[in-house]
């Protein structure tokens, strides 16, 4: 058979130069543009499906998530998508009949359903942005020519955000703006794919820097630089849960377009304030009502304690990760940020003292 990689029951590798084969099957997820990334071979990614020459389920793997399209209802293909899938993966359904599978194209039985928002750049609501920018600050842009003489102290935020397969395809376009106080970049927007002149992209804000307009700053600079640059189409995700996100691309000009569900076996946060104290309660909940199958539930359940503020129910969960499997316990872990609400309790060094014996 032509065109594939390799064989394993009801399951085909794509090749790359038909990976547009499987454009047919997208229905519901055809604003996810790291999708048809990968099909135009912009960023890497992986294509299975069920028939090479005419297909009519897949599971596309692309940097940042797992996508399930066509039929749902191919129970030897699904069989093969669970190998396939790691525990910690994301998943999203193409369709309402995939979500009722993920049982069984997912073996992480504590995978759960959550909402992202998708937005698009509308109309120019922030045009003055530089204007407005501290003078302590400096807002530079991002282009391939430029990208090896980054030489800031955090620099390698920038180099390592890109996942395009050749970065020659992109050395005309402008990916991105940051903004640096001193030798320090504190804030970035970047250019997460890019599809003829349609791209995606992603924010990022230093956690001691928030709540200055830096955010909102860099995006209004990106949008316009990529727009001046010739592209049409300017494409924002965030978890729904992330008020400050989608506050920010409202605020720039961006435009909700949808609301849709992705299936995820961790916390969906940006930030750790995505969620309160009673969310990250939920989550702990959650991981509990798994507790006794798997000794990494006792790991997730205690950290989702630990943001909620709940010492008590930490421990509970850290003594019984122990008593399941005493070597998990590393400083790493203990080191856990989520913690540190409560490291300087005398009952929380204590009870360290006691599970580290």
């Amino acid at each position: 058979m032509e065109n594939y990689k390799g064989v394993v029951n009801m399951i085909y590798q794509l090749e790359n130069s038909v990976y547009s084969k499987i454009s047919k099957l997208i229905k519901n997820t055809n604003h996810e543009l790291f999708i048809y990334a990968v099909i135009t071979g912009n960023v890497p990614g992986e294509v299975y499906v069920d028939n090479v020459t005419n297909p009519s389920s897949t599971l596309i793997m692309t940097p940042v998530s797992n996508v399930v399209a066509g039929d749902a209802n191919n129970h030897f293909f699904n069989a093969e998508i669970k190998k396939k899938l790691d525990f910690f993966d994301t998943v999203t359904c193409d369709t309402i009949e995939w979500e009722r599978k993920i049982p069984d194209i997912h073996c992480n039985i504590a995978i759960k359903k959550y909402n992202r928002k998708y937005y698009k750049f509308d109309e120019p609501l922030f045009e003055n942005f530089s204007e407005t920018l501290n003078e302590q600050y400096t807002l530079e842009y991002v282009y391939l020519d430029k990208l090896v003489e980054l030489q800031y102290e955090n620099s390698k935020e920038i180099k390592d955000w890109f996942v395009f397969s050749n970065m020659d395809d992109v050395k005309d376009y402008c990916l991105g703006s940051y903004i640096r106080k001193g030798n320090k970049i504190v804030c970035w927007c970047l250019v997460d794919c890019i599809v003829e002149d349609r791209i995606e992209i992603g924010i990022t804000t230093l956690k001691d820097f928030r709540r200055k307009r830096l955010g909102s700053i860099c995006l209004a600079a990106t949008v316009s630089a990529s727009r001046s640059n010739g592209i049409k189409e300017i494409g924002w995700h965030c978890v729904d849960s992330n008020v400050g996100s989608y506050t920010i691309a409202e605020g720039v000009g961006f435009k909700k377009i949808k609301e849709y569900s992705c299936f995820t076996p961790y916390p969906p946060i940006e930030n750790v304030t995505d969620l309160n104290n009673e969310q990250w309660s939920e989550w702990a909940l959650h991981y509990e009502k798994m507790n006794g199958m798997e000794p990494v539930y006792y790991e997730q359940a205690a950290e989702c304690w630990g943001h909620a503020n709940n010492m008590e129910k930490s421990m509970e969960n850290i003594k019984c990760l122990v008593e399941t499997k005493p070597k998990s316990l590393s400083k790493d872990f203990l080191d856990f940020e989520g913690f540190a609400t409560f490291q300087d309790r005398v009952e929380w060094e204590n009870f360290i003292k006691k599970i580290s014996n």
